[in-house]
């Protein structure tokens, strides 16, 4: 018996990317490495108000994953990405 052409799909991959945070006084600035992964691969889910952000990116070998607490509520404020490195900009809530 053989199995023909078919192609075996391995697990893809799940990476959590080192990040580094600033506090920069009003802002929080998060850096985060993805390298080969395309801009519009990446996905990140914060809520208005929230206390974390997550981040997930793939390519067709590997998925970045990380979920990033926050010290405050913060808001999305801006976001850059460049030579396979994420920044955020989030601007902290006044309490």
């Amino acid at each position: 018996m053989q199995a023909g052409n078919s192609i075996i799909a391995r697990p893809m991959k799940t990476i959590e990317p080192a990040i580094t945070l600033f506090d920069e006084g009003k802002f929080l600035r998060i850096l985060t490495e993805l390298p080969g992964v395309a801009e519009e691969k990446i996905k990140i889910d914060l809520e208005n108000s929230s206390t974390s952000v997550t981040i997930v990116a793939m390519d067709h070998m590997k998925q970045y994953k990380k979920v990033i607490t926050i010290p405050c509520e913060v808001r999305f404020s801006k976001k850059r990405f460049s030579d396979g490195v994420l920044e955020l900009i989030l601007e902290k809530n006044k309490s």
